[in-house]
């Protein structure tokens, strides 16, 4: 039985209830009227899906393909997720991207040749800097020198197929979900690399809904001091 046959039964059950998370659906998912392009709101919503393991994740990549994403780009969105949302999320992604791949063949790879662009954000990966890790630095050196490796390659790639901004996005509704305040600092890289306010709580609002109000509650507050600096010129 698909899995959302469950809600042809609360349509009986409540319809006044269905209708109205129908109707919140469509409108987060809405085509051509939103400022963040519709492939990169799935994107949001498959990666929540993917940190909870919840299968109805493959709907939400074969929408982000139909709508024009390559393999490419989602499987940099959920790389980047991993880093935030743990690497069990990627791992119970890989099987889908894998049965997609030998779905739909090289096609939806994207591997054409992608244009140099450079990352507006200077210096090294996100998490310098925090005492934490200048902690875990001194502590074991070696394991803090592999982690940044890992971060570097993921934060200021030299020629993303997934652009920064996105990539950016992808953290800051990983960490949304989390309630970890670190949500700051991505939203501000994000808008740094180009992102809009509006794009970033489009993003919101689409992981919220496989992750729930909380997640856009959560990032709320940190959204609306970002707005208000911007209007202020006063954005850093």
């Amino acid at each position: 039985m698909p899995i959302n046959d469950p809600f042809e039964w609360l349509a009986g059950f409540d319809p006044g209830y269905e209708q109205a998370r129908r109707q919140l659906a469509r409108v987060v998912w809405q085509a051509d009227t939103r400022a963040l392009a519709l492939k990169y709101r799935e994107l949001m919503a498959a990666v929540i899906l993917g940190c909870r393991a919840y299968p109805t994740m493959e709907t939400h990549l074969r929408r982000a393909l139909a709508a024009g994403a390559t393999l490419r780009e989602l499987v940099e969105g959920f790389e980047v997720a991993a880093i935030l949302g743990g690497f069990p999320a990627i791992h119970y992604a890989l099987p889908f991207f894998s049965r997609l791949h030998e779905e739909q063949g090289d096609a939806i790879l994207g591997d054409t040749p992608a244009p140099e662009v450079k990352s507006v954000a200077k210096g090294p990966a996100v998490s310098r800097g925090m005492s934490e890790w200048a902690w875990l630095d001194r502590i074991d050196p070696v394991y803090e020198k592999a982690h940044q490796e890992l971060t570097r390659h993921v934060w200021t790639p030299a020629a993303p197929v997934l652009p920064v901004k996105i990539r950016e996005l992808v953290a800051s509704v990983v960490l949304a979900y989390q309630a970890f305040p670190t949500l700051d600092g991505h939203l501000r890289r994000a808008m740094r690399e180009g992102a809009s306010v509006r794009e970033a709580v489009e993003a919101m609002q689409a992981a919220a809904l496989p992750g729930g109000f909380p997640l856009i509650h959560f990032a709320l507050p940190f959204l609306n001091k970002i707005s208000d600096e911007i209007e202020a010129g006063a954005f850093r």
